[in-house]
């Protein structure tokens, strides 16, 4: 019983702690800061902009910096730099809120005729303020021509603006920039944009390939970042270097979006122009790209029977492509080397290598049609001391072997071009080397003729003896 009078008050206890949380936490994320001005002026005017806020809650302190063209409009009885003289306090809910500083810095970039006013807030004590009104009012003239324009704009990049409350706890703020143009809405001279206004554009790309890609996206010529997105799927926001979005003068913009089909081996990109002119988001779409399938190619594979590991070069046509170093008994993966349609279909494929065991160097041809995406495997044969005869001096040296072959796997490759092979003694004389079941069915007149020399040979030297004993 003790204990089921006690559960009523522990409830009562544990929602009025949930309450305090509740009503202590602060609630700011509708809160809005924007430049009322009026959108056009007169030649010799002087006119008033309200820096407005709504919704705010519990607000302590705050700081912004807003820029504008001085060209065109200026800032009243400045001296100095001190704008005090043309800057008035304004009020949330009929509670004077102080300006703590103000001052105008001259020529805050490289465009003559940039300016831009500083202010900052602080209210003291522990309440704060809560409701609508305004920060400040400023009083400008005009000192530029019809036609000119200036906006009156929050610094968003250099010096991000601030409010903070009693918690001192940063208010989460919308922040909506202005602009004056010296004249009327009747048609007439285009303004002079002196200075332009920034906008927030948020950039998605979808993908519509069935692959997945890396796509880089560039924005006026400059690679801001790339994102990984999966076939059929759109990206996340792009918004590197800035954490949220871009922000981007008004005016025409270029994106472009460039990415590697795995597909088909390429390259592509897609360029797009948008006018910006207000807060937008943009979706860049790739392009689907199918496999080649016209492609003509030949994927070269060089597979090592020796029981050394022998740079091999390659040579296509008579054109070298790239050396391997191959262990014994692996296979090395020389890549694919794509012809065009209108070429002669029959092409010669050489390897090269210098044989560790023997201190030699070989060489083997195949020539083959290539007519679509195919394989061609050429063998690197066996060689040992055993196979080389010596021979007297005057009697030549036969070439090495020549043949063809096919198979399949991988290896490291360098692209560097091969150093002067060793030209063959003329004392030494190569023999068959031993071939695999595909390598010997393809070897030709190349086995053939080394034997058909020594049998001839032995041949010769037999009759010479005949003759003589007769």
């Amino acid at each position: 019983m003790y204990t089921q009078n006690r559960d009523p008050e522990r409830l009562v206890t544990i929602a009025a702690i949930i309450m305090a949380i509740i009503f202590t936490i602060p609630t700011a994320a509708g809160t809005t800061v924007s430049v009322d001005s009026p959108e056009y002026v007169s030649v010799g005017d002087t006119f008033d902009v309200e820096i407005e806020i709504d919704e705010v809650e519990n607000f302590d302190s705050g700081q912004f910096n807003i820029y504008f063209n001085s060209k065109v409009v200026d800032v009243v009885n400045v001296v100095d730099g001190d704008c005090g003289g043309a800057v008035e306090a304004g009020s949330i809910d009929e509670t004077e809120v102080p300006i703590d500083g103000c001052s105008i810095i001259e020529g805050y970039t490289s465009f003559a005729g940039n300016s831009e006013i500083w202010m900052t807030f602080n209210l003291g004590g522990a309440d704060g303020i809560s409701g609508s009104g305004h920060l400040a009012t400023i009083t400008f003239e005009v000192t530029g021509k019809s036609g000119d324009r200036s906006v009156l704009n929050f610094d968003h990049d250099d010096k991000p603006p601030i409010l903070t409350d009693i918690y001192s706890n940063e208010i989460n703020v919308t922040w909506i920039d202005g602009n004056v143009t010296i004249g009327t809405s009747e048609p007439g001279p285009t303004p002079t944009y002196t200075t332009k206004q920034k906008y927030a554009v948020s950039v998605y790309v979808k993908n519509l390939d069935d692959d997945k890609l890396d796509v880089h996206l560039f924005i006026d010529g400059e690679d801001r970042e790339y994102k990984t997105i999966s076939s059929g799927k759109t990206s996340v926001k792009y918004d590197k270097p800035s954490p949220t979005n871009y922000k981007l003068e008004e005016g025409v913009h270029t994106f472009t979006i460039k990415w590697y089909d795995p597909s088909t081996g390429k390259w592509y990109e897609k360029t797009e122009e948008h006018d910006i002119t207000c807060a937008t988001t943009i979706t860049l779409l790739t392009d689907e790209h199918a496999e080649d399938e016209d492609k003509i190619s030949a994927h070269v594979y060089i597979k090592n029977l020796d029981d050394d590991d022998p740079n091999v070069y390659l040579y296509i046509d008579g054109d070298y492509k790239k050396y391997i170093s191959i262990a014994s008994n692996s296979t090395g993966d020389y890549g694919e080397y794509e012809f065009e349609e209108d070429e002669d279909t029959l092409h010669s494929f050489k390897i090269v290598w210098c044989d560790p065991g023997t201190d030699e160097e070989y060489e083997k041809i195949t020539r083959s049609h290539i007519t679509s995406e195919e394989a061609v495997t050429l063998y690197v044969d066996l060689h040992t001391e055993e196979d080389m005869i010596l021979l007297p001096d005057e009697t030549p040296t036969p070439v090495s072997t020549r043949s063809t072959s096919t198979a399949t796997t991988s290896q490291s490759a360098s692209d560097s071009q091969p150093s002067p092979g060793k030209t063959p003694s003329s004392t030494t004389f190569h023999t068959d080397p031993t071939l695999s079941e595909n390598s010997a069915e393809n070897n030709g007149l190349g086995q053939g003729t080394t034997w058909y020399t020594l049998i001839g040979l032995l041949a010769v030297v037999f009759a010479l003896l005949q003759i003589r004993r007769s």
